[in-house]
């Protein structure tokens, strides 16, 4: 956020001690209707809208678009519209990225049990049922799934680069 952005929420919250969307002192309840009706239109918004919404969802004729026309200016429908869109969408953000992170955690959650089941199946096994041309196959799964784990995968050049793990189980471990 700039200097400049910063100052002009500061001024918007002094001067909006509430969210902006709300009633408005002073604002009819007839005027207040029609900002919902304008609001709820979406980022496409505009007051002939609005008015074919009303219309619809209310079962009435507007008496004049001239009426709605002041009510915008005069109620900052625009601005305030604007401020419900940024509303909604940090809700929207924010309900992401809990449901992200509950997703991280499940998937934390079972990649642990498959592992626990892996390790087991390993500890179990006589190396000499391995073949002697599994092995370099073997040694490079378990290289890549330790860079995996470490976010490190091998770059153009070869080294080393970090990079998002992702486990991908194929044919490979099949009957572990």
């Amino acid at each position: 956020m700039t200097d400049y952005d910063k100052i002009i929420e500061e001024a918007r919250a002094a001067r909006l001690p509430y969210e902006s969307w709300e009633r408005l002192p002073g604002e009819t309840d007839m005027a207040f209707a029609a900002f919902c009706s304008f609001r709820d239109c979406g980022v496409d918004r505009s007051i002939k809208k609005a008015i074919e919404s009303y219309e619809k969802n209310a079962d009435k004729r507007v008496k004049s678009s001239k009426t709605w026309c002041n009510w915008c200016s005069q109620y900052r429908w625009r601005e305030r519209a604007a401020d419900f869109d940024r509303y909604i969408e940090k809700l929207k953000v924010t309900e992401m990225r809990k449901t992200i992170e509950a997703q991280g955690q499940k998937q934390r959650e079972v990649t642990g049990k498959m592992l626990d089941v892996v390790s087991k199946k390993l500890d179990a096994m006589n190396p000499n049922d391995l073949s002697q041309g599994a092995v370099p196959e073997w040694v490079e799964i378990a290289v890549k799934a330790e860079r995996e784990a470490a976010a490190l995968v091998a770059g153009k050049d070869g080294k080393a680069e970090p990079k998002q793990g992702e486990f991908i189980f194929t044919s490979d471990f099949q009957g572990l």
